[in-house]
């Protein structure tokens, strides 16, 4: 009895499903692709609740037919591929065939579509890969897809979903990926009735500027390329526009989003020595290459691809940003056209050489003795010249020369055993680091960090009884903010103004009219950038947003820290040892080192 058996379709669609549609972010992804493959020109993507109740994709494309519009959901049903050799030619972003497939098995889905030669259009309805409707409808050309209740029958991954906030934050993602790869077509986002992106068309860097914000203009420098291997285009950002997390790094090969290590690091090379360490430049560039020259066909997703002159490709990606840095004066470069000849002034230029002569006093003896009462002690104008070279000391003979040297040399030695600390049990070292006896040797504590952890434990232990203290400003801080930025602002609103962070939101542009009393009025709008930073790119629950914000406060407060007296010094160890936790910071940093009794002499050995 045979064993083997195939599986129906609704359960292999089920399990291609696993890989294909990952999150609702999977599902914008590969319905707005399909969009863009039947040349669609305004594409309009609805979202509730993240995904998990309905995503809407509406475009103006092609449309299909009444048959198509059901074959769709076939299985490896597709109309990008031909034959084989089509594989090694793609220009479009899908053509697996699985994607509708899997998307049916998993939620409920409502097709309106229509193509330019039907005077009217179909509707599909499926549910868990079985059909439950379909007839005619009056509806305008392209097609209209309804996802509702994702995963409503696998609820084993409908839990697996984050919340809210972090799932959109996939699906805005995979949005702004598609709408860089394709700046000449319109698109429009909404998340529970509220507009998020309305993207007209435009050129690229238009583009990357109503994503990103108008500040993001200025720090974009073009970047370009041609070989015969491949065609580059795009911009890189300044420096000083690296940020310590990743977020604004895309790269395309033939207009489709993909991830490479590889090429990251060509770009990342590039920058050494500009941006600080751990910290990732921002890129928009875009590579056009043969297309039998690639491998798409790597994962479901598509996000991986295989090049076949990788090495060429890195070699190109490397020099053109080089180039491009260079060129717009962003680093040093050496200009070999310039003339290294001496800059000689004319007027010397027909002078003879003449020798320089030197004057010997052929009567100046070293050991000559002189009057005492031709020296005046504690001033140099008592010394005397009689000819080249011929000084007089107070005591000329060459013991007391180098007595006079000791004796200065024991003077210095005095300075610095006078130091003001040298009583005291704790050291300081340029208001940074403090030196402190222990037991196995001596502990080194950093100043900033000890503060930071300290700051640290102080507003979490205020935040959980009442809100933190927040210090009105003298004039209203600005910021200019994104259309993410806005977003994130208005999402957690009245958490920041409980952490002390108080002011209104007007046309993307932020009025902060209080800060975190800890904070100083120049240290602001840093702490405020790296909030953002973290709330745009870190994908964290909203239970640990204000951990994390307080993390942030408190290290922004400590940059300034130092310890300039005794009194603070022995203070802030005090406070540091009541702690729980005082050998590390809320990051993991260290925040002191013992240097032990051992190390000290082999030092001396």
């Amino acid at each position: 009895m045979s064993i083997i058996r195939l599986l129906p379709d609704h359960i292999a669609n089920q399990i291609a499903a696993g890989e294909v549609i990952q999150r609702p972010a999977s599902v914008v992804k590969e319905l707005v692709e399909n969009a863009i493959d039947a040349n669609a020109t305004s594409i309009k993507v609805i979202i509730i609740d993240a995904g998990r109740t309905l995503i809407h994709i509406i475009d103006d494309g092609n449309g299909m037919n009444k048959e198509d519009s059901i074959r769709c959901f076939e299985r490896h049903a597709t109309s990008k591929i031909n034959e084989v050799g089509d594989l090694f030619k793609l220009q479009t972003k899908g053509f697996r065939g699985e994607a509708l497939a899997s998307i049916a098995s998993i939620a409920q889905v409502v097709l309106k579509t229509k193509n330019e030669d039907d005077p009217i259009g179909h509707l599909v309805e499926i549910e868990a890969s079985k059909l439950k409707k379909e007839g005619e409808i009056v509806c305008s050309k392209g097609s209209s897809f309804e996802i509702k209740n994702l995963f409503f029958n696998v609820p084993a991954r409908r839990n697996f979903l984050k919340s809210d906030y972090v799932e959109f934050g996939h699906i805005e993602d995979e949005f702004i990926r598609i709408s860089l790869a394709h700046p000449e077509c319109k698109f429009h986002l909404i998340h529970n009735s509220q507009e998020i992106y309305i993207l007209n068309p435009s050129i690229l860097r238009k583009r990357i500027v109503d994503i990103f914000g108008r500040n993001s203009n200025e720090k974009l420098v073009p970047i370009e390329a041609e070989s015969d291997i491949i065609k580059l285009s795009g911009y890189i950002g300044k420096p000083e526009s690296a940020r310590k997390t990743r977020g604004e790094q895309y790269l395309f090969v033939n207009n489709r989003y993909f991830k490479d290590a590889y090429f990251n690091h060509a770009i990342c090379k590039s920058f050494e020595g500009l941006i600080p360490e751990k910290s990732f430049p921002s890129y928009f560039i875009f590579l056009d290459v043969d297309p039998s020259k690639i491998d798409v066909n790597i994962h479901p997703t598509k996000t991986e691809i295989k090049f076949e002159e990788d090495r060429f490709i890195y070699a190109i990606l490397l020099s053109s940003t080089k180039q491009a840095l260079g060129q717009y004066n962003i680093s040093p470069t050496l200009d070999f056209d310039i003339e290294t000849s001496f800059d000689i002034p004319s007027s010397y230029r027909k002078n003879d050489v003449i020798e320089p002569q030197i004057d010997i006093n052929p009567n100046f003896n070293p050991f000559q003795t002189f009057p005492k009462s031709t020296v005046k002690q504690g001033n140099s104008s008592g010394i005397e010249k009689q000819g080249f070279g011929q000084l007089s000391t107070q005591e000329n003979d060459w013991e007391n020369f180098y007595a006079i040297n000791t004796s200065a040399e024991a003077k210095q030695q005095q300075i610095e055993l006078n130091d003001e600390y040298i009583h005291v049990p704790h050291y300081l070292i340029r208001g940074n680091y403090l030196l402190t006896n222990c037991k196995s040797g001596v502990l080194v504590i950093d100043i900033k960090r000890a503060t930071e952890r300290i700051q640290y434990e102080k507003l979490i232990s205020t935040f959980i009884k009442s809100p933190i203290n927040a210090q009105m400003l003298l004039f209203p801080h600005l910021k200019s903010l994104n259309k993410q930025e806005a977003i994130i602002w208005q999402e957690n609103k009245s958490l920041l103004d409980q952490l002390g962070f108080k002011g209104e939101l007007l046309d993307n542009e932020l009025e902060l009219i209080a800060a975190p009393a800890l904070l100083k009025e120049e240290q602001i709008d840093a702490c405020i950038s790296e909030l953002f930073e973290l709330l745009m790119h870190t994908l964290i629950d909203k239970g640990d947003i204000a951990h994390k914000v307080v993390a942030i406060i408190a290290k922004t407060s400590a940059r300034l820290a130092t310890v300039q007296v005794q009194e603070q010094a022995i203070a802030l160890v005090n406070e540091l040892f009541q702690l729980k936790e005082h050998v590390y910071t809320n990051a993991g940093l260290p925040i002191l080192k013992t240097i032990t009794i051992e190390d000290i002499e082999l030092k001396f050995k």
